[in-house]
């Protein structure tokens, strides 16, 4: 099929026309919105504006009619009722010259009056009300009015873009409508912004796992400083301890050196006192009785011995003395 070159001596703005084609989807989508009435504020009024025109003078018509219905069954609301009040003043004039006795009644009717003026007074408001509001209506159609010529205006200029996009639809054999190009750049955009979003939650993923292994870090460095320090004191613990155990087994072998010492010389007591005992045994010519193990006994022995030694040697000091005189 030949194409027809539609882009002949034609301006093309320098921005992407992509760029362009929500705002072409916009006024596409707008056909599928049908309102009544109301004032429209411009950017979502219909593209086909003359329905919503014809609309909109229908109901005006409408309006109207009631209005002039309204205005009719004032009148003959109002003939009534003053044809009731001539009635009721005739009726008062020949109920006050008959019966005085029908002063209630005549306030009652009274009262009727005032009702009947207050009606007409809603009434004359609700006139009022409906000429203001077919003033507001006539100011929204010509609102409307304006919106229509300036969106006729704004459609003329982006139907360069319809063109371009139809081509566009012709030349790929993937597309079958411009609302499928649409939505296959929406789609685009939607996926670029799910990208971005993706990886906008990994890069705070990565800084939270970043900002917990560096406080993490932190911890664990304060946990080997509280160990370090605990290590150099358990290790002057430790040297103190050594120190003092060196101390201690030096000590244990002084100890061991002076109770070998000792026993050494009360093993050499005990033979001394043991060959004491027997040479004074011996001597004595008792026999030995006391066994080798029982230094106390050989010891009381020993002492007797030598008491009595001394006795002998006190004695014959005596004798010795008495013999030189």
């Amino acid at each position: 099929m030949q194409k027809k070159a539609v882009f002949d001596k034609l301006y093309f703005p320098n921005k992407p026309n992509y760029e362009y084609t929500a705002e072409y989807f916009a006024s596409k989508a707008a056909e599928s919105f049908k309102y009544a009435g109301g004032y429209n504020p411009g950017d979502c009024v219909e593209r086909n504006v003359a329905i919503t025109n014809y609309v909109v003078q229908r109901q005006l018509a409408k309006t109207s009619k009631k209005l002039e219905n309204k205005r009719k069954d004032y009148n003959d609301k109002r003939n009534l009722v003053e044809e009731q009040w001539e009635d009721l003043r005739t009726k008062e004039a020949s109920f006050r010259n008959n019966f005085i006795s029908f002063n209630q009644f005549v306030k009652e009717n009274q009262e009727k009056k005032e009702r009947a003026e207050h009606k007409i007074i809603e009434q004359n408001q609700l006139r009022d009300e409906r000429q203001k509001r077919t003033e507001e209506l006539m100011k929204q159609c010509e609102a409307v009015s304006e919106i229509k010529a300036k969106m006729d205006k704004r459609i003329a200029q982006y139907r360069i873009y319809e063109s371009y996009l139809v081509e566009v639809v012709e030349t790929e054999e993937s597309m079958q409508s411009i609302n499928d190009l649409i939505k296959r750049y929406e789609a685009l955009i939607g996926a670029k912004r799910d990208l971005n979003d993706m990886q906008q939650r990994d890069m705070m993923k990565l800084e939270r796992a970043k900002t917990d292994l560096m406080k993490l870090i932190e911890d664990k460095n304060f946990i080997i400083m509280g160990l370090n320090n605990q290590i150099a004191n358990l290790q002057a613990r430790y040297e103190n301890a050594n120190i003092k155990a060196l101390e201690s087994e030096e000590l244990v072998t002084q100890i061991k050196n002076n109770a070998v010492k000792q026993l050494n010389e009360i093993d050499t007591v005990k033979n001394s006192v043991w060959n004491l005992y027997i040479h004074m045994a011996s001597s004595k010519k008792h026999p030995i009785k006391i066994k080798k193990e029982n230094v106390e006994e050989q010891m009381m022995y020993v002492n007797r011995t030598l008491t009595e030694l001394n006795k002998v040697n006190k004695l014959i000091k005596k004798r010795a003395a008495k013999l030189s005189k």
